[in-house]
């Protein structure tokens, strides 16, 4: 038996020596990608040399110190200068400091060859270097691309303009020198680092009209140099043939119709908070042009699906749009206007909140909880809260859902409160009906959360504050439009 017992426990520790390696080649295994560089300073082009006291490099991984170091070099020409290492971040970052400051007017460049290498022998991933100077820059900036292109007829009637430069620009003398003949009022975007920007105007273009942008010589880069010419290019906005044939609701085939002089927004529409648009045209969209076509307002995330000829493109967003909310959408020189009011994306609501001191006795005592109004809470072992909540006809609230976002607290502890269980839909209904709905309003189901608690009194004032977070969600997809608070005293 104990012969037996020795070559089972042998077994088992080749099995956990086994097991143990095969653990710890995987985790090695996962560091067999080559290093490189995430970050560098300086990382701009031009700067004064006193702001660069010492050099340096975040890699992906950590290194090995030692080669990393010797891969290392900062010269001046092609002048080695020497200085002193240290690491931080577990040998992730590199800092080099120059023994001698940094002199104005001079060229350095920053490089480590792919002999470093990290802590697990990986070799840099390639080659980094960097060139950068101690003096003003004096190159001039140029127009490196820009749209529409220079004689391009265009189908659009608010088609954006965008000018991308060789560098940061400085956006006050972009402001200054740019023009648009004829003259169209139009607002500016400019990229992150003002390398780039976009001019949209703010009424259309007029059909057949040519217009032409002028970017004057004035137009400076971040550095104060100009532009050495004036730059130019025209477009034209043709007299399209391309019309709306019709814009249709996808879920029901209600047609979305565009929006009269003296309308806001159809009362008569239902739009769902998940609605997609199957809009159609009298002849194909030119692909190029495709995504210039619309806009929408507020600006919402959406795709486009085309058919394969062209002619028609489904218009649906990712995400739900927002209850109650008013959107614009203009497609081509069309606007359409439309407010998520649809029966099956109207939000739950929080109704009344009713406070049972004792759910055992017959008949039970209710009393509704009113904001900031006066109540007593005695002690009582099978206190409760009932919570109304309307919804939706056919929609529902898991209780988990409610549980997640229900909470009860009482200020300065006044009460000592347990909560116990949560039951939905009690049996014993309230004294009073729930009111009825009034003319005009859109009938809608209650569900009714039952809070069991335990009550115990401990100061003789004090506030109890019972909320439920935007997060209470039907089976729709349909959250709180806003957070509920119910604040009450307790006396």
């Amino acid at each position: 038996m104990s012969n037996k017992l020795y070559i089972h426990s042998r077994r088992l520790l080749v099995v956990l020596a086994l097991s143990s390696f095969t653990c710890s080649f995987a985790r090695e295994f996962q560091k067999m990608d080559p290093p490189k560089v995430l970050s560098y300073f300086p990382s701009h082009c031009y700067l004064k040399a006193s702001e660069v006291s010492e050099i340096r490099l975040h890699f992906s991984h950590p290194m090995e110190t030692e080669c990393t170091e010797e891969a290392f070099s900062l010269k001046t020409n092609t002048t080695p200068l020497p200085g002193t290492f240290r690491w931080e971040e577990r040998d992730r970052t590199l800092i080099f400091s120059p023994l001698a400051p940094l002199k104005d007017k001079q060229t350095y460049t920053l490089s480590v060859s792919s002999t470093a290498e990290d802590r697990w022998g990986n070799s840099l991933l390639e080659e980094f270097n960097h060139v950068f100077h101690t003096k003003e820059e004096i190159a001039p900036p140029n127009v490196l691309t820009f749209y529409p292109d220079s004689g391009a007829k265009i189908t659009h009637s608010r088609h954006p303009i965008g000018v991308t430069f060789s560098e940061p620009m400085d956006r006050e003398s972009i402001l200054r020198s740019f023009s648009l003949t004829p003259s169209l009022p139009g607002v500016f975007s400019f990229g992150a680092n003002s390398d780039s920007f976009v001019w949209s105007p703010m009424v259309p273009y007029r059909q057949g009209e040519t217009y032409q942008v002028t970017i004057r010589k004035d137009a400076c880069d971040s550095s104060g140099n100009c532009l050495v010419e004036e730059f130019r290019f025209s477009f034209q906005m043709i007299q399209t043939e391309t019309k709306i044939l019709s814009v249709v609701c996808s879920s029901n085939g209600t047609v979305l119709l565009p929006t009269t002089p003296g309308t806001y927004v159809n009362p008569s529409l239902r739009i769902e908070k998940n609605e997609a648009f199957r809009i159609r045209f009298t002849t194909p969209v030119d692909p190029e042009t495709r995504d210039a076509i619309l806009t929408i307002h507020p600006a919402t995330a959406y795709r486009m699906d085309w058919n394969t000829t062209g002619d028609e493109v489904l218009l649906y967003f990712p995400e739900p749009l927002v209850w109650n909310a008013v959107y614009e959408l203009q497609i081509l020189s069309s606007l359409y206007r439309f407010r998520v009011n649809g029966p099956l994306s109207i939000p739950p609501e929080v109704r009344r909140i009713l406070y049972l001191p004792d759910t055992t006795t017959e008949p039970t005592a209710y009393e509704e909880l009113l904001f900031c109004h006066n109540y007593t809470f005695p002690d009582s072992a099978f206190a409760a809260f009932d919570v109304y909540i309307s919804l939706v006809p056919g929609a529902s609230i898991v209780t988990s859902s409610f549980l997640s976002s229900f909470s009860i607290e009482t200020g300065n502890g006044c009460l000592d409160l347990r909560l116990l269980r949560v039951e939905e839909n009690p049996n014993s209904p309230p004294p009073k009906p729930y009111p009825p709905i009034q003319e005009g309003d859109m009938p809608l189901n209650v569900q009714v959360f039952r809070v069991h608690c335990r009550i115990t009194s401990v100061f003789s004032s004090g506030t109890v504050t019972i909320t439920l977070r935007k997060e209470l969600q039907d089976n729709l997809g349909n959250h709180l439009s806003q957070p509920y608070t119910l604040i009450v005293n307790k006396q």
